[in-house]
């Protein structure tokens, strides 16, 4: 498993990562300031005791004698109004909360040294007195903690430190209903979990936001990743993408929620590829759900016995592998080893056919039917080799080589990208640590597929070409079963011809279309050096064969062969530059 995620596609994913990202702070020597106290002739204390708005606080602390602690050490308190209070004890009972428990709840509400808000950055981590973290975000609409309490009214500044004014009691984790950390604390088998969450400042993320659902690996599911991948060598950065992969911010997700496939974004905003069946739930195709539905206060866990991760620590075969919608074409790349390891070690762009895409192809053509070297060639011509071509690469038009070396023809504009004349992109720019994948709609069939009209429908080059033939009824006859050689003129050289085509009659423009097509299936190779043939039109031309150029001498017109042997089922196309014209009369 390649563990280097490639930097382009590491850059463009982590700025999403700011809404679960957490900036540690609040300490004494991590951007704590102490204030200008300026009038404050008032400690923490005393200044609690002369707002009308704390009485219940103010009474608590001397209840639980911490008025000595609070009027010396430099603090920062987050205060609840009696409001606050009021609210609270209609639902708990002042009368059953010991002195302990009083200390542990108001220990909760402060941290050491002076944090004024301009001191904030716009989430953190805050260590309060009683050792449990909280957390402080900040935005336009003000300052709330623990993803609940808002401060309405911040930096009443004391001589030992300030008060932040808040709306709604803190409670520590022993008065509340057990979050999504203390669930899986309790259950005692996601401890590497637990631990890198706590490494990269997830843990108060997890806590007190959400609702989530979260897909939690257990310890044996990190030992397994671990003995491929070591998480030495995985930066903070890396460590936060992947754990964010686990999670779904939103309404909690049931296993009885679930369709049979559904695709839901992470928090890391990379999508998840659920599937359900008969009660059974994979994510990304491998990763089995073994217990599901440990509900929690603020979301739903799923345990999972494999670490999900994310695409830019994947390569081509393995993202593609993930995706349910992908299980014809990797089922199919399986049985041929050698490729299998090109698609995952080179660098590589590949054109992915859905399984509907498959589905369609097979009702018209027996998978049964094909060799192996067949279908090896198909999956080929899917492929650009050596190239990592994501949609904003692309111009209008681009032909391409493929991986079988025979070209596509790639369309780009504002209503998509599409692919050999027909199959649309669905997806876009699914990176890999070697390549790109882009969900197309149609299978990409090789020209020795296609008769003669769809090697022509593929090219952008040939559209004036195919739409004349379309209108004068010609598409049918070049799909016959007998061989024909096309001298096939581009949309430029029908647009050198586009003031005489208006004067002519349909019979006119029929006899030039067929003045192009010959009743047998010629190869440049097959050619003496000058030979005169019949067209269908029964007029003839004379091709000559010169320093390895194909020219056609026609009546009043010459025309080069600039693209030769496009062979098909029932013959071969030569593309030219001019669009012959025969005798009129």
């Amino acid at each position: 498993m390649n563990t280097n995620p490639i930097l382009r596609f590491l850059i463009l994913i982590l700025a999403p990562l700011l809404m679960l990202s957490l900036f540690t702070a609040c300490s004494d020597d991590n951007g704590i300031t102490d204030p200008d106290n300026g009038d404050a002739e008032q400690n923490l204390v005393e200044l609690a005791q002369d707002d009308d708005r704390f009485t219940t606080l103010v009474q608590l602390i001397l209840d639980a004698e911490l008025e000595g602690t609070l009027s010396g050490d430099e603090f920062t308190v987050f205060a609840p109004t009696n409001a606050a209070f009021d609210a609270l004890f209609d639902v708990v009972d002042p009368a059953d909360l010991t002195t302990e428990d009083i200390i542990e709840i108001l220990t909760f509400h402060v941290t050491g040294g002076t944090i004024l808000s301009g001191d904030l950055s716009a989430q953190q981590d805050v260590e309060m007195l009683n050792e449990e973290r909280t957390l402080v975000q900040v935005s336009a609409a003000g300052v709330l903690i623990n993803g609940s309490s808002t401060v309405i009214e911040a930096d009443l500044v004391a001589t030992n430190g300030v008060i932040h004014a808040i709306d709604e009691v803190l409670l520590p984790s022993a008065y509340r209903e057990p979050n999504l950390v203390d669930t899986a604390r309790e259950a005692g088998d996601f401890e590497v979990l637990l631990s890198l969450a706590e490494d990269v400042g997830l843990i108060t993320t997890l806590k007190y936001l959400g609702p989530y659902t979260a897909f939690a690996p257990n310890d044996e599911a990190f030992a397994a990743l671990f003995a491929e991948i070591d998480p030495d060598a995985l930066s903070p950065e890396q460590v936060q993408f992947i754990l964010t992969y686990h999670v779904i911010a939103g309404a909690p997700i049931l296993s009885g929620d679930l369709s049979a496939q559904q695709t839901v974004d992470a928090a890391n905003n990379e999508p998840l590829y659920i599937t359900a069946d008969n009660g059974d739930v994979t994510v990304n195709g491998s990763s089995n759900v073994i217990a599901a539905d440990v509900t929690a206060s603020n979301g739903v866990i799923h345990v999972v016995d494999q670490v999900l991760l994310p695409n830019a620590f994947l390569n081509t075969v393995e993202v593609a592998a993930k995706n349910y919608n992908f299980t014809t074409l990797v089922g199919l790349l399986s049985q041929y080893p050698d490729l299998v390891d090109a698609v995952a070690t080179s660098e590589i762009t590949v054109f992915a056919p859905t399984n509907d895409a498959f589905d369609t192809l097979f009702e018209s053509v027996d998978p049964n039917d094909l060799t192996e070297e067949q279908i090896a060639e198909v999956l080929l011509y899917h492929t650009i080799l050596g190239a990592q071509v994501f949609s904003d690469d692309l111009a209008a038009e681009q032909t391409v080589e493929s991986g079988s070396e025979e070209a596509l023809y790639i369309t780009a504009d504002a209503e998509g990208v599409v692919v050999n004349g027909s199959s649309n992109v669905v997806l876009a720019d699914v990176a890999s640590t070697n390549g790109v994948i882009h969900a197309i709609d149609s299978v990409l069939l090789p020209n020795a597929f296609l008769d003669i009209t769809g090697i022509a429908l593929k090219n952008y080059n040939l559209t004036t070409l195919v739409g004349l033939l379309a209108d004068f009824d010609l598409v049918e006859t070049l799909q016959g079963e007998g061989k024909f050689t096309v001298f096939a003129p581009t949309n430029e050289a029908f647009d050198d011809i586009s003031s005489v085509l208006p004067d002519l009659t349909n019979d006119q423009i029929e006899s030039t279309l067929l003045y192009h097509v010959l009743g047998a299936e010629v190869f440049a190779g097959d050619l003496a050096a000058t030979q005169t043939v019949e067209m269908l039109n029964e007029q003839d031309v004379t091709i000559t064969v010169a320093n390895g150029t194909v020219t056609i001498e026609a009546d009043g017109s010459t025309a080069v062969v600039t693209v030769a042997d496009l062979g098909g089922t029932n013959g071969v196309i030569h593309i030219v530059d001019t669009v012959l014209i025969p005798s009129l009369d």
